[in-house]
């Protein structure tokens, strides 16, 4: 049976002494009596399951499957998340950190050798490699939408084009030596992994502020660590990697959660067919009773492409509406479904 935990955003005033106790993702002590914020995001683990890998270190999402990595093997992983089972293994020569997902190609960090690399997903084969513009190793990996955004060990965090070339950098979340950890995109936010303290940080993309922090599931001081973070537009994924090498699934609020019953809202449901998506897809849900509904397309960086459906009041039933998807560039999207104070939200892929 899956477990669900619903989790609060401990306030920002960081003492961060690193001696809160965690339990899957759960705050079991902690050092100083902090107050939970209760405007904090829910952050709730919907599911989790082994990692095929001793080390797991790296996660991507490419709209279908989870990608894996294992820290000193050179082996990615392409595992269905709702099966839970290796899809297909690859052995490719660099990649032993974390991983991402452009929308067409699969992208990866290797500590040893300072870079970063360019896959094909359908073999793993290196179609370009780049040293980053900073010194340390590189960590944490993660797409927006338009640019890759890569973590330096005990550095900061930089966002590059996809030639490597350097375009800003942030500061790095309660600096310790081996982070950041890995990195995600998600609700217009950077999310940042810390392997020292135990936590996932989101932060202001422009100024690098941290807005809200959570316990990372599986963390255990000494014995489990925080390692590769992605999202998928309705979940966040991490790994924790240690006596214990788990994936969880996580509910970061794109998708509402009833707090008091623990169990996600499943009146309303948004799929996109096909996904991934070349010249047109169909976007359904069904309504149980008549409401008012806006649907939209937005990009990765929350700008709105699209309002297919803008505030109308739609009966109860089956719905059907068509995204001209050779309309917009390849790339990472979300599709977006208001219905009266409850929202879905589906990632999609243009190829």
């Amino acid at each position: 049976m899956k477990k669900y935990f619903i989790l609060f955003l401990l306030l920002a005033g960081f003492g961060l002494a690193g001696q809160d106790s965690f339990l899957d993702g759960v705050l079991i002590r902690s050092s100083s009596q902090v107050p939970a914020d209760p405007s904090a995001r829910i952050f709730v683990v919907v599911d989790s399951f082994a990692s095929p890998f001793s080390t797991s270190i790296g996660l991507g999402c490419d709209g279908r499957y989870i990608w894996n990595d294992d820290a000193f093997s050179h082996s990615f992983a392409r595992i269905d998340p709702v099966t839970h089972g290796v899809v297909t293994n690859f052995y490719p020569t660099n990649g032993n950190r974390d991983m991402a997902f452009d929308g067409t190609y699969l992208w990866a960090s290797d500590w040893n050798t300072y870079s970063i690399y360019k896959y094909d997903t359908s073999n793993c084969a290196i179609l370009a490699t780049y040293d980053p513009g900073f010194p340390g190793h590189a960590n944490g990996m993660t797409w927006d939408g338009n640019h890759l955004w890569v973590g330096e060990e005990d550095g900061r965090i930089y966002k590059m084009n996809t030639i490597g070339d350097t375009l800003r950098s942030l500061p790095s979340p309660a600096a310790y030596p081996s982070d950041p950890r890995g990195l995600a995109f998600a609700a217009g936010h950077l999310w940042v992994g810390h392997q020292g303290y135990g936590r996932i940080y989101e932060i202001d993309t422009i100024t690098g502020a941290i807005l809200n922090f959570y316990s990372a599931p599986g963390f255990v001081p000494g014995q489990r660590f925080q390692q590769g973070l992605d999202c998928d537009g309705q979940y966040l994924w991490s790994t924790c990697e240690g006596s214990v090498n788990m994936i969880y699934k996580i509910d970061i609020g794109l998708v509402n959660v009833d707090e008091h019953t623990q169990t996600t809202r499943d009146k309303i449901h948004l799929n996109v067919n096909p996904n991934p998506a070349v010249s047109n897809a169909w976007l359904t849900f069904t309504l149980p009773e008549p409401s008012l509904v806006r649907l939209s397309i937005i990009d990765a960086s929350g700008r709105i492409v699209s309002n297919i459906v803008d505030r109308q009041m739609l009966s109860a039933g089956d719905h059907r509406y068509g995204w001209a998807t050779n309309q917009c560039p390849n790339g990472v999207y979300f599709a977006v479904l208001k219905v009266n104070n409850d929202s879905r939200a589906v990632k999609a892929i243009k190829l």
